[in-house]
């Protein structure tokens, strides 16, 4: 099933809430915060922990020294880093990066970890049978706004599939009386064929204008998430934005990552620093590379420096690197 990441992401999350649902959940994961978020990667660190695991601990700590242990680069790693994921698993953010979605999987033993491009993941990889969750988008579980999908109504009876329109069953309840003097059914209303006729009709009626709704609806979703992916489901940094590209497709000496909507659209490298005032404070993010320093229109992690984080400016940034004339004359 999985041949782009959000596939996989959403096999992640719905394995992850019916852990949630079955109360199997670990301690950490059960109790968001930062700190036992952590606590809880130590400890698993104590178990056996394959290579690619390991992979996925360096690279979200953004330690790749190969020397040292998975606890000592747990150990060391700030724990604001587990903040994005804890906002996301409370539903505060809906997206975030897939460094996080792959040690989620590390830690609910997600079967399938972790994606690879071209890689087949069933949904039974991942989710036991015998609990039932409420379906709002393509992932069980899964609140549909996280992917950019219209959520569509349960499809009911055996012959139906995800994504198809729902036509709501109009129940009637009809009935007659065997002769004038029964009174087994009273109380019932007694409807006439010319009444059933009229009944019918409205029915018809009914059920049309709930496929229109529902193809309306699934079109519209289908157009918005398009625009949303432009040219593919992934996307890649091109000198001071994101790009978007089709996940198969190599771009030389660069990485490729998935799709994030919000970056896509409003993050930003900023190439005249001298426009930045005061007022920036709170809206622009810095990193000093190479002893030069960067400004961003959007927080998280570098787009081109792995598990660098970018920080908030201040004040005293731009005093010192953006205007450093206006506050010696002041």
């Amino acid at each position: 099933m999985a041949t782009v990441f959000i596939d996989y992401q959403r096999l992640v999350m719905q394995a992850y809430e019916q852990q949630k649902e079955n109360n199997t959940l670990p301690h950490g994961l059960m109790h968001l915060t930062p700190a036992k978020l952590k606590e809880e990667c130590m400890k698993k660190c104590t178990t056996d922990v394959s290579r690619k695991d390991e992979k996925v601990i360096r690279d979200f700590c953004g330690d790749l020294n190969d020397s040292k242990s998975c606890q000592v680069i747990l150990q060391r790693c700030d724990t604001d880093k587990f903040r994005p994921l804890v906002n996301y698993l409370k539903g505060k953010s809906v997206s975030t990066d897939e460094k996080n979605i792959e040690l989620l999987a590390w830690l609910i033993d997600f079967p399938g970890r972790p994606w690879e491009m071209r890689k087949t993941i069933t949904g039974d990889d991942g989710i036991k049978e015998g609990v039932v969750l409420n379906d709002t988008s393509a992932a069980a579980g899964i609140p549909a706004a996280r992917f950019g999908f219209l959520a569509m109504p349960p499809a009911t009876g055996s012959n139906t599939h995800p994504g198809d329109p729902v036509i709501p069953e109009i129940p009637i309840h009809l009935s007659s009386t065997d002769d004038a003097g029964d009174k087994e059914n009273e109380g019932i209303k007694t409807v006439e064929p010319s009444h059933q006729k009229q009944i019918g009709r409205k029915s018809t009626k009914i059920l049309a204008a709930a496929v229109m709704v529902s193809l309306v609806l699934g079109t519209g979703g289908m157009w918005w998430w398009r625009d949303k992916l432009g040219s593919g489901g992934c996307m890649y940094w091109h000198e001071d934005h994101y790009e978007p590209v089709a996940c198969d497709q190599k771009i030389p000496y660069t990485t490729v990552i998935a799709l994030d909507a919000e970056k896509l659209k409003h993050f930003r490298k900023i190439t005249r620093p001298d426009t930045i005032t005061y007022d920036a404070v709170g809206k622009v993010w810095y990193a000093k590379i190479k002893g030069k320093m960067e400004y961003y229109t959007w927080a998280g992690e570098h787009p081109e420096v792995s598990g660098y984080q970018l920080k908030k400016i201040t004040p005293y940034i731009i005093d010192v690197h953006i205007h450093p004339t206006v506050s010696t004359k002041q």
